[in-house]
């Protein structure tokens, strides 16, 4: 199994990561191939790390960095707030 890596971040700071069975080298542009001793770093880390690439552009390391935290889902109850304070704010109403 072939892993590939993007080489650019996203917007959130992780790179992608994909797996192909029947691939031998990488099919994409802009993503490097994952040598088999980084595999398991590369899919623990989600994708969020730091890649070190060789002078030959080929990846020799990956330094995990922090995921960023997702935010919870707001509960029913605080989603029903909201729209009573939007509906309250848009009709001039006070609430007290």
């Amino acid at each position: 199994m072939l892993t590939i890596i993007e080489l650019e971040p996203r917007e959130d700071g992780g790179h992608g990561v994909q797996s192909q069975s029947h691939r031998r080298e990488c099919w994409l542009e802009g993503w490097v191939e994952v040598p088999e001793e980084l595999c398991g770093a590369v899919w623990d880390c989600g994708g969020y790390c730091d890649l070190t690439l060789d002078g030959e552009g080929r990846l020799t390391a990956v330094t995990p960095t922090e995921r960023p935290r997702e935010e919870p889902e707001p509960t029913g109850e605080e989603r029903l707030r909201a729209d009573v304070d939007f509906i309250a704010a848009m009709t001039g109403v006070e609430l007290g």
